[in-house]
């Protein structure tokens, strides 16, 4: 079970604070996005900011927390359909979208707050930070692999 836990707060990590696939177009922009001051780097501060202005917007409620439902209406949809790939199955990506939220939620009371989210997001941003310098560029992000056909 610790094994499924680590693995789905990495994800949840990634979800909140990636600026993932940086190299591909549309996961270009989104870099941008995030790389606050358009150095070309997303620095920890950079980071941190997006993390919290995108919980205030999830945070219908503006109780300080995410409850399930906020965290599912919050995340990013899952990836595009393709004609070289099946389609996503919409009960998995909510099923490990569930996982991630109780991943996060360290002290069990069914809403993720920022405090809980904080570590997660450093852990994160340390594992991508390849060279130890407190950013991170387009290049220290892990190129997508390339699916086999069929």
């Amino acid at each position: 079970m610790a094994k499924f836990s680590r693995s789905a707060t990495a994800a949840a990590a990634l979800l909140l604070a990636a600026p993932a696939m940086a190299q591909a177009p549309q996961g270009r922009a989104f870099f941008d996005r995030w790389d606050l001051n358009h150095d070309g780097k997303v620095t920890w501060e950079e980071s941190w900011e997006h993390i919290q202005r995108r919980f205030v917007e999830a945070d219908a409620d503006r109780s300080g927390g995410l409850g399930l439902d906020e965290w599912l209406a919050a995340q990013l949809p899952g990836r595009p359909a393709r004609p070289d790939r099946p389609a996503p199955d919409r009960q998995r990506e909510r099923d490990r979208r569930t996982a991630m939220f109780r991943a996060i939620d360290a002290n069990r009371d069914n809403q993720v707050t920022l405090t809980e989210i904080r570590p997660v997001a450093e852990s994160w941003f340390r594992a991508f930070d390849a060279n130890g310098d407190g950013a991170i560029t387009p290049e220290e992000l892990p190129r997508p692999t390339p699916r086999p056909p069929g």
